[in-house]
């Protein structure tokens, strides 16, 4: 059975098969049985063709009870049907066989026509005794019952008399070699043991997943809750397939028991193998939701299951967020999570920015009012949030009804909290665990001992650990098995799972952001004054106040000797000045023009830090950057660091170093200008003079006023806006309804104001063309000092080249219009870089 060609390897498919038996008569499993038709002779010929239409008539009409009358039963000895010339004796036709037995066809007899049929059986048509007793000697061919019982432990991961596990070499190993089940051939049960020992191997590597996360000393909390999920749906697996097992009585329904359990099995493993390397429970849970979600896209049967194994594993990671964003207060003894949402693939993108805005806004109102309801809700009334109320099983109305119970409460809270109200309870100093002094007890206690008894003591008044609920995990993994949805769930079904703990928390969570924002805003403004902090740095950072400018230009530029200035007029060495010189000489310009010693964020000067090719520019005392050293340093306290942070300050700074050198060439050319128009000067020097003064006022005016005012004056309007709303807030009882956003909000639209002041002062990489520009055009006006003694020629040509340099710059200004206008659609930023080109084109004389 076993040779060249087995018994079902056909290689000429119209050869008998090897297996056949002799077609001697009595040795075929059925009878020799023959079907004959008689054939049409001749005669029929005449009588079959149609008359001719010219000489045809109707002959005379038979009665009808003729009709009745049985046609005439055929002899024996005459096998011939009887052949009339009557038309009607056609269907009278007699198509009885000779009684002989009926010969069954083959295609060999279609195919040919003189082919010899002879009948053919197969062993496999015999009984499964005569299949086995064709094995080869030394197979061992094992009863069903038995062999059965042993295949169906090897499904299970369980060793049997058969099978048994070995750690080596991590697999099932067979006790027994050539082996078979009865009725089956070698290759045939190879391939059954090959798939039961598959899903026995998944059984045992789960379960061993779910013994060492137990044993781990320093487990991840996610790891542990996925292991607990496992275990739950392992032994609802067991218990189902204990009780379907014991009706399978052939191996095709042993199959069939373990057909939905393997592949539920093999990705759960799956599941296992990708966060084996995982060492936080973020990324675990990231990259669990990332392979349950690849199931979910290829069509699996279980989606509903993973969407609980989701909601499972997510429990600790949902007990962090909910203490970062203030929504509980138990003392959860769970790591240090400060990547809790770092690669939170699990989690949509703005669901991440408003766990990130609540969590820096719990912060700032930590670091400024500790004692606020949002801190401690339960001192003041308010029910923290029970993870049993926002889990899945849970209806999401229900949830939303909780969730505005929580808000009405905490908006009591802050109601009080306002008016100066005291606390109602505070279960804090209640639970205070008593102190032991040393004279209550026979010994005495140190600090540790004192502090180590506290700490039991606390864990014993805590209430216990809930263990886990898996019922739900049992009840979906039975219900799967029982009603076998590989065959019922043939549809595809590409949801995404998002019915999942952070689901059910989302409502939770806008009420914490809205209510959270409006305490944050209503702090910043009143108890912080957010906008004295914003005036300040424009007054001084954007050379706002003009009171400033005039006492930080004779600090800088005077040439009075007796002044106590920096004198850069008339300086031709020894720059930059000493540290020294340099603060006596701006000595008392801030306090006199803020009008008090008390500035708030400490503003000061100081030195800014420069490469050492920056610090070559500044070197020359003639050229634009020599003032490049010299910034402003500020400090925000909490929470105005939310909005002025180091990023917006960096902006601040870059615009003042800018401002600072078009405050010097408005100084120089001012000078220049009173100098031309004394008696004595030539006409170049006028002409010069006031070519000098045209281009720099018409780049300061731009600059100053479209550049900073403009900008800053829309700023100031959203400000306006959103404290009016926040005093109609206040008047009509509400929280939270008219203005709707928070800090973060707040914090984007100053930076984008000040983007947009430093692309209208040409500071961003896309302008480089345009600052360099005007540099150049402030160097070459700037070198005109150098020369001793006038020269008209010299100042002539100085003044062509002036002109030639502006014509310059009002080509590149006409030149980014065109290129910005060639887009098919125009951004924000374009729009604004159109515009400000086409303003500073006109203020430069261009059409």
């Amino acid at each position: 059975m076993d040779g060249d060609h087995g018994p079902f390897d056909v290689p000429d498919f119209w050869r008998a098969s090897a297996s056949s038996l002799s077609d001697t008569p009595g040795q075929t499993l059925f009878t020799d049985t023959r079907f004959e038709l008689p054939l049409i002779d001749d005669h029929f010929d005449a009588a079959l063709q149609l008359p001719d239409i010219h000489d045809f008539q109707f002959g005379k009409l038979d009665k009808l009870d003729t009709l009745d009358e049985p046609a005439p039963k055929p002899t024996d000895t005459d096998t011939s049907p009887v052949v009339t010339s009557e038309l009607d004796d056609l269907w009278k036709l007699d198509l009885a066989t000779p009684n002989k037995q009926p010969s069954l066809r083959t295609w060999e007899a279609f195919a040919h026509e003189c082919c010899t049929e002879s009948p053919i059986s197969y062993i496999s048509d015999a009984a499964s005794c005569a299949f086995d007793a064709l094995q080869p000697d030394d197979t061992n061919v094992l009863q069903s019952a038995f062999a059965l019982k042993c295949l169906a432990l090897l499904g299970q991961g369980r060793s049997s008399a058969l099978y048994q596990w070995k750690e080596k070499e991590n697999t099932f190993v067979p006790t027994l070699d050539n082996v078979t089940l009865s009725g089956l051939s070698s290759t045939a049960f190879d391939s059954l043991v090959h798939r039961l020992m598959a899903t026995g191997c998944a059984f045992v590597h789960l379960r061993h997943f779910v013994h060492t996360s137990y044993a781990n000393k320093h487990p991840l909390a996610a790891r542990v809750a996925l292991a607990t999920t496992i275990q739950a749906m392992l032994e609802a697996m067991e218990q189902n397939l204990s009780e379907r097992l014991l009706t399978a009585t052939s191996f095709l329904r042993l199959l069939a028991c373990f057909q939905v359990p393997a592949t539920l099995l093999f990705e759960l493993r799956d599941i296992v193998a990708a966060t084996a390397h995982e060492t936080t429970d973020t990324a675990f849970l990231s990259v669990c939701h990332e392979t349950i979600d690849r199931f979910a896209h290829a069509c699996s049967p279980f989606r509903s299951l993973y969407t609980e194994v989701l909601n499972q594993v997510s429990q600790p990671w949902s007990r962090v967020i909910c203490q970062k964003t203030g929504l509980t207060h138990h003392g959860f003894a769970l790591p240090s999570q400060d990547d809790i949402l770092e690669r939170s693939a699990h989690i949509l993108v703005e669901d991440r920015d408003l766990i990130t805005e609540i969590m820096t806004g719990i912060a700032l109102l930590r670091d400024s009012t500790s004692d606020h309801p949002f801190l401690s809700p339960a001192s003041w009334g308010v029910e923290s949030l029970n993870l049993d109320s926002a889990s899945t099983s849970m209806s999401i109305d229900r949830v939303v009804e909780k969730a505005n119970k929580y808000q009405r409460d905490l908006l009591v809270a802050i109601a009080m909290y306002s008016s100066g109200a005291p606390k109602p309870r505070d279960p804090e100093v209640r639970s205070q665990p008593y102190h032991l002094t040393s004279e209550q007890l026979p010994w005495s206690l140190d600090q540790g001992q004192q502090t180590y008894f506290e700490d039991v003591g606390s864990q014993f008044l805590e209430p216990p650990a809930k263990p886990t609920d898996t019922s739900h995990i049992r009840l979906l993994v039975t219900s799967i098995l029982e009603a076998d949805e590989t065959r019922e769930m043939s549809y595809l079904d590409l949801r995404h799972t998002t019915k999942t703990t952070l689901h059910h928390l989302r409502p939770y969570l806008h009420v914490q952001n809205r209510l959270l924002n409006g305490t944050l805003l209503r702090l910043l403004f009143r108890q912080f004054s957010l906008r004295d902090n914003l005036t300040l740095n424009h007054s001084f950072h954007l050379l706002g106040n003009g009171l400033f400018v005039q006492h930080l230009t004779r600090a800088l530029f005077t040439s009075d000797s007796e002044g106590s200035g920096l004198r850069l007029d008339n300086r031709s060495k020894q720059w930059p000045p000493l540290s020294s010189e340099l603060r006596l000489g701006l000595m008392g310009v801030l306090s006199e023009s803020y009008g008090s010693k008390d500035i708030p964020g400490s503003l000061s000067f100081a030195i800014r830090e420069l490469c050492d090719k920056e610090i070559e520019k500044c070197m020359d005392v003639n050229s634009i950057h020599a003032l490049d050293f010299l910034r402003l340093r500020y400090e925000a306290a909490t929470p105005l660091d939310a909005v002025l942070s180091d990023t917006a300050m960096a902006k601040y700074d870059d615009c003042f170093r800018a401002l600072l050198g078009v405050l010097r060439m408005l100084h120089f050319v001012t000078l220049l200008r009173n100098t031309a128009q004394q008696e004595d000067s030539s006409s170049a020097s006028q002409a010069f003079a006031h070519n000098a003064w045209s281009c720099v006022s018409g780049l300061s005016s731009y600059l100053l006023d479209i550049g900073v005012a403009g900008p800053w004056k829309r700023f100031q309007c959203l400000l306006d806006s959103v404290e009016a709303d926040l005093a109609l807030e206040d008047e009509q009882g509400t929280f939270g309804q008219r203005v709707t956003f928070g800090i973060s909000h707040l914090r984007d639209e100053h930076n984008k104001m000040l983007d947009t002041i430093r692309s209208r002062l040409f500071l961003r990489s896309r302008h480089s063309k345009l600052r360099n520009l005007i540099d150049e055009i402030f160097s070459h006006i700037l070198s005109s000092v150098q020369i001793d003694v006038p020269d008209e020629d010299v100042l002539w040509q100085q003044r062509t080249e002036l002109r030639a340099l502006v014509k310059q710059l009002q080509s590149t200004l006409q030149e980014l219009t065109r290129k910005v206008g060639k887009k098919n659609e125009l951004g924000p930023q374009d729009r604004d870089d159109v515009f400000a080109a086409e303003v500073l084109s006109f203020r430069l004389g261009g059409e």
